[in-house]
């Protein structure tokens, strides 16, 4: 079950650190305020409140992994060594740039050792989720799409029994043109970062992830320009 969230949050936040591997840029949060508004505040909620996932969102557990809708949680317990290299993957269509969620580690089943996070294909490493975490949030955002999230235990003897609560993501589908601030309207708001798109698309990019420049491409041909500028007017006042 999803619930599509707008963040109304006036400023960007710092966020807590940042890696660049294999060409993406990786953030890495511990706050879910920063978390949203570094992807523009266009994020899902799944709650797990019942067996269904979203359209496109799925995953493959090589262990016990499981929906629980009584406690409204994803919960799994990786073994560190396990025959069946024991993770679990997110898969997400289309691609997103922003995964998170409110993690409980330890527990019933095994004081733990962390869990691992890799993304894409072939993996790179994000980070770890250490095993004090009680219902607190980690997320991540990248500046490179990215379809699939692997979490895997961390080493040690312990296994890693876990839940991920309200787990959170950007969704990155296509969304109106002109809409710059992708909050589903396209109005005199959409002005200035229409603007920015046009002269400094780079630096308009880098903070709306998933509402990218190119959504001031409003006639199709894969730049934005001035060319644009009579249909995005059209867009807010109708032609």
């Amino acid at each position: 079950m999803r619930r599509l969230a707008v963040s109304s949050a006036a400023s960007l936040m710092l966020a807590s650190w940042a890696t660049t591997v294999s060409a993406a840029a990786i953030t890495v949060y511990t706050d879910k305020l920063e978390w949203e508004n570094a992807i523009g505040g266009q994020f899902v909620t799944e709650d797990f409140a019942d067996d269904e996932l979203d359209a496109g969102v799925s995953f493959v557990s090589s262990e016990s992994g499981h929906i629980n809708p009584a406690l409204e949680c994803y919960q799994d317990v990786l073994a560190s060594q396990s025959q069946n290299e024991p993770m679990t993957t997110w898969s997400f269509v289309p691609e997103i740039k922003g995964y998170g969620g409110n993690w409980t580690l330890g527990g019933p089943g095994g004081s733990g050792n962390s869990l691992l996070v890799y993304v894409g294909d072939p993996p790179v490493f994000v980070g770890a989720i250490s095993n004090n975490y009680n219902g607190g949030f980690w997320g991540f955002t990248s500046d490179t799409p990215f379809a699939t999230v692997k979490l895997i235990g961390g080493g040690g003897t312990n296994q890693q029994n876990y839940c991920l609560d309200d787990m959170v993501y950007s969704d990155c589908q296509a969304f109106t043109k002109g809409d710059m601030n992708c909050d589903a309207v396209v109005d005199s708001a959409d002005i200035p970062l229409f603007v920015e798109a046009l002269l400094n698309p780079a630096v308009y990019d880098a903070a709306h992830p998933c509402c990218s420049s190119e959504q001031a491409d409003m006639d199709g041909t894969g730049t934005p320009d001035g060319n644009d500028v009579a249909s995005f007017v059209d867009a807010i006042f109708g032609s």
